[in-house]
């Protein structure tokens, strides 16, 4: 065996991530739909924002002048959210880091399992693969 982690007998060997698209179907699969308003709620309360606010946008774009035809799907209706927080580079690295929660060690957030925002792929219309 070869501890440096190289081919044994011509074969590779070690763990595989699955591909984003299964990992985030298992957690909607254990996941309720209804949670999504209070899981960005829960979200702005935790970066500190004082106030939410949500807008659904019921219009639908034209697609004739998109740089990409495949973006065509995704001209309309949308649900928007906002909150007063700032947004801050630990939060990008948090949502690309699943069930990596950065919160899990303050005892003051309420987010501390990784999976709260990924609540939000039950109302996408799309799933890239």
């Amino acid at each position: 065996m070869d501890p440096g982690g190289g081919p044994i007998d011509g074969h590779t060997f070690g763990q595989r991530q699955p591909p984003l698209y299964v990992t985030i179907q298992k957690i909607l699969d254990k996941y309720p739909d209804g949670q999504i308003f209070k899981e960005i709620i829960q979200n702005a309360d935790d970066a500190g924002a004082s106030t939410v606010h949500f807008y659904l946008d019921s219009r639908q774009h034209g697609s004739q002048s998109l740089i990409y035809s495949s973006l065509g799907q995704f001209q309309g209706p949308s649900l928007l959210s906002y909150n007063d927080a700032m947004f801050q580079e630990k939060d990008w690295q948090s949502i690309q880091d699943m069930q990596q929660s950065v919160k899990a060690e303050d005892p003051f957030k309420v987010g501390k399992f990784g999976i709260g925002f990924n609540s939000v792929y039950h109302i996408t219309g799309v799933v890239v693969t």
